[in-house]
């Protein structure tokens, strides 16, 4: 499991959520995001860098469409797509 903090969020991810998502990253033409998960140890945290949210939060929304939040409830996904709303709702 890793934690991504997003301003006062902490969305704590499954391995095979974060796995998904650095391969949903990659697809989305997103490596650098990818590579930076892909440098976290077991239980290590991450801030994310303001340029990164949106369109982390633009992989999520589609990930989410396509599967449903009935099956991403459990991964942290769902946390992290409303940590990354709030956080660009509130960034002008």
């Amino acid at each position: 499991m890793v934690r991504i903090q997003i301003g006062s969020y902490v969305a704590t991810l499954s391995d095979e959520a974060l796995q998904q998502l650095r391969g949903r990253l990659l697809a989305a033409g997103l490596e650098s995001l990818s590579d930076q998960l892909a440098d976290l140890e077991p239980g290590a945290s991450i801030a994310l860098d303001q340029t990164d949210k949106q369109p982390l939060l633009d992989v999520v929304e589609a990930w989410v469409e396509g599967a449903g939040e009935e099956l991403l409830s459990p991964t942290g996904i769902l946390q992290l797509r409303e940590g990354l709303r709030v956080d660009l709702a509130r960034t002008p």
